[in-house]
């Protein structure tokens, strides 16, 4: 019995050593650190040589419009940044959001009825119920900007 315990010790030990050493293998990520490692060390000189301070430069921000705010914190989730319905959520859902590039359903669909599947929802249109109503968030003016926005993502 001490024997077949000392082998059922060893056995376990063993299959351990070898699970721990299957976990990670850091190797393909080597290059990615010492890509890193070489940056953060090469840092930029504080002062220009004749020891006045260096004039950073800021990337100017477009302004963007009221309507690409809302577009932004109501849509993007379900139709993506560029309108093709990329998104991660989009991916996940069934049905898809629609893909407001494609160019076919563009030409077929008429601006009244965008404006009434953003202000009534997708159920009232016949659609999917997954599209949600914003009248009630956004008003008449917005509701035909969108449509604008809409158009504009045709490809």
């Amino acid at each position: 019995m001490k024997i077949s315990m000392k082998v059922l010790g060893l056995v376990v030990a063993g299959a351990s050593l070898f699970a721990c050493t299957r976990q990670h293998d850091p190797r393909g990520y080597w290059a990615q650190y010492k890509n890193e490692r070489i940056a953060s060390n090469n840092q930029a000189p504080k002062l220009n040589p004749d020891g006045t301070i260096p004039q950073v430069k800021v990337a100017e921000k477009v302004a963007a419009s009221p309507i690409d705010g809302k577009y932004e914190s109501l849509c993007v989730t379900c139709h993506g940044a560029n309108g093709a319905a990329d998104s991660g959520a989009a991916l996940a859902m069934n049905p898809k959001p629609r893909n407001l590039t494609d160019a076919a359903w563009q030409a077929k669909v008429t601006d009244e009825h965008i404006a009434s599947v953003i202000k009534n929802g997708g159920a009232a249109n016949g659609l999917s119920a997954t599209m949600p109503a914003w009248g009630a968030v956004l008003s008449d003016d917005e509701v035909a900007q969108m449509v604008k926005k809409v158009r504009a993502f045709k490809k």
